[in-house]
């Protein structure tokens, strides 16, 4: 029994990853860092998923109750805009003038689409791979 929570709290971080990934590629603008003027979009993948691959893992892990679907979502939600905010503030709005007001409306204008599709198709990929583990 442990051993297949293991098995589904991997598969689902997983599958959590490759959504986050696709978020955060359809969101970033083009561009270099302006940190350190030589890392892509390729690289905050990696660094960000990863991340969110262990929290996702541990929240499987530690919570028993029904509503860690829900746990997960939210802040999956607030991780993506987080992450979205963050690289638009490194990739884009550090070679401009942009405002604080001005970073977060673009961000939030600009992760919708992308947040709410990734999220929706990933817990529907969630639910259909727990609805198949169970026969």
């Amino acid at each position: 029994m442990r051993k297949r929570k293991i098995k589904s709290a991997l598969t689902i971080s997983l599958l959590c990853a490759i959504f986050g990934a696709l978020q955060m590629y359809w969101f970033l603008p083009d561009g270099l860092s302006c940190i350190d003027a030589k890392s892509g979009v390729v690289e905050a993948i990696f660094k960000f998923m990863g991340i969110q691959f262990l929290v996702v893992f541990f929240i499987q892990l530690i919570l028993k109750s029904s509503f860690k679907l829900y746990v997960i979502a939210v802040s999956l939600c607030f991780f993506w805009f987080f992450i979205n905010k963050n690289e638009f503030t490194y990739r884009y709005a550090c070679w401009s003038t942009f405002s604080s007001s001005d970073i977060l409306y673009y961000s939030f204008k600009n992760s919708i689409a992308p947040i709410i599709t990734c999220l929706t198709v990933l817990i529907l990929s969630i639910y259909f791979y727990k609805s198949k583990s169970k026969y």
